[in-house]
């Protein structure tokens, strides 16, 4: 891990096969650093992610992350010469292999810290559903999503057919975890699946961009707001309502509301703090 300073850095772990970096005031880039594999997960990479995450998301100088590959590659799915995964293993050793990339998926969702996908390359099998529980993809031109799972007789075992009717609706899910097809560049954003698609090496700076602008909203709004849309399809319309209820009250008693309608009546911008 390299150059993540302050309160974040002394909370992540060392890691090997992740490099952390300010790229942005309040913006840190993770690359995952496996690239001679294409960034494919191992035990370590899936060891390291989840509590490099959790230190960013707790970190209040950090109000949003680009996560990215280093290299040619997003992430190429499972190193299959490293797969904490084995047809002879019994239930609960399955559960607990693929519960590590499932946790994965569960912290990108769960956590307030918005993130952005920066896709380069491949972002397949279970890297395809790590790059869809960011909140926000942006590709490079030679970036191609896939639900490879079908290929070797499996079913998206992290995520990706919980998160994809959400992202691009029933049909289009099924079409893309069923045949297995191959999406690339711009097409991406023709099936909803990434936000724009820009030239590779115009990739990190438009994404750090991006992440620059979340990050200088109302952190704590703008959690409340992913939670409330993450939870969206889930839940019916008088819970979704008691929800909004609770979050609105909690940011009406931020500093940062307070900011905002200060700046309204003064005719400038909102200089928010995270309180």
């Amino acid at each position: 891990m390299t150059d993540a300073s302050g309160a974040a850095a002394d909370r992540a772990p060392d890691s090997d096969v992740l490099d952390v970096e300010y790229t942005h005031e309040h913006v840190a880039r993770v690359m995952l650093a496996r690239p001679d594999s294409l960034n494919a997960y191992n035990e370590a990479l899936l060891h390291d992610l989840v509590p490099t995450l959790d230190a960013l998301d707790d970190a209040r100088e950090i109000r949003a992350i680009v996560l990215t590959g280093e290299g040619d590659g997003f992430c190429a799915g499972v190193d299959l010469d490293e797969m904490p995964l084995s047809a002879e293993q019994d239930l609960a050793e399955y559960e607990a292999g693929l519960g590590m990339f499932q946790n994965v998926v569960v912290t990108l969702r769960g956590m307030g810290t918005p993130v952005v996908a920066a896709v380069n390359g491949y972002a397949m099998g279970a890297g395809c559903d790590t790059a869809l529980a960011c909140d926000f993809r942006i590709a490079g031109e030679s970036a191609t999503m896939a639900e490879t799972f079908v290929d070797v007789g499996f079913v998206p075992g992290d995520g990706g057919a919980y998160l994809l009717p959400r992202i691009v609706g029933e049909a289009k899910a099924k079409e893309l975890i069923m045949t297995g097809k191959h999406v690339s560049g711009a097409d991406l954003v023709e099936w909803g699946l990434a936000r724009e698609c820009v030239p590779d090496d115009e990739l990190q700076e438009t994404a750090t961009e991006f992440a620059a602008e979340l990050a200088s909203g109302p952190p704590v709004a703008l959690a409340e707001s992913k939670a409330l849309v993450n939870e969206a399809f889930d839940v019916d319309l008088e819970t979704a309502h008691q929800h909004a209820t609770r979050a609105q009250r909690i940011c009406s008693q931020t500093d940062d509301h307070e900011e905002a309608v200060q700046a309204f009546a003064e005719d400038r911008e909102p200089e928010f703090e995270g309180r």
